[in-house]
């Protein structure tokens, strides 16, 4: 019996360029909610000669429109794969430029800072339900396209039910990351 695959293709590149200069949590929260209905940049994506038997999407516009550039059959679309919804940082009108707040962030997330400590919980729980629900069972080669951070997550995720595949530190848009698992 051939090997079960899955592959997790991030969402095509958003046409809507980070925040310059000084800003603060207010106006990242504000840029997020134009970059979540942003347009793509769609290119021709690389299936690794797999031809797969359904696909997975986040139901964010840019996820699913590139979920249809990859798959021509039935699209299911996830709101649990969407990327975590961060807590509000109460940080008045404290401005930092955009990559010191991608920093920041970022360590409030991996020391699960109070302020962030909710979101994590919830996020990494909808991860483990995908994970538990639809692809502990699977049997089909199946295309899932999501999001950089969650990609990192379910990547995890898929190890510990004995997928093998590549690393990544932040996934290309656009590409095929493909995990196998052998069947007993």
């Amino acid at each position: 019996m051939p090997p079960v695959r899955i592959g997790l293709i991030r969402h095509f590149e958003v046409k809507h360029p980070f925040p310059t200069g000084w800003v603060t949590w207010g106006d990242l929260v504000a840029w997020r909610e134009i970059y979540e209905k942003a347009e793509i940049t769609t290119s021709a994506i690389d299936l690794g000669g797999i031809t797969w038997s359904r696909c997975i999407s986040s139901d964010l516009p840019r996820a699913y429109a590139t979920a249809q550039a990859a798959f021509t059959g039935e699209i299911l679309q996830m709101p649990e794969l969407r990327e975590p919804q961060l807590d509000a940082f109460r940080t008045g009108n404290l401005k930092l430029p955009y990559p010191l707040w991608k920093w920041v962030l970022r360590l409030a997330w991996m020391t699960s800072h109070s302020s962030q400590r909710n979101a994590k919980t919830a996020f990494l729980a909808k991860v483990k339900q995908v994970t538990d629900t639809l692809l502990t069972q699977v049997k089909e080669d199946t295309l899932i396209v999501s999001h950089a951070g969650v990609m990192i997550f379910l990547r995890k995720e898929l190890m510990k039910l004995g997928f093998t595949g590549p690393g990544f530190k932040v996934a290309e848009n656009g590409k095929l990351y493909v995990f196998e698992r052998k069947n007993a």
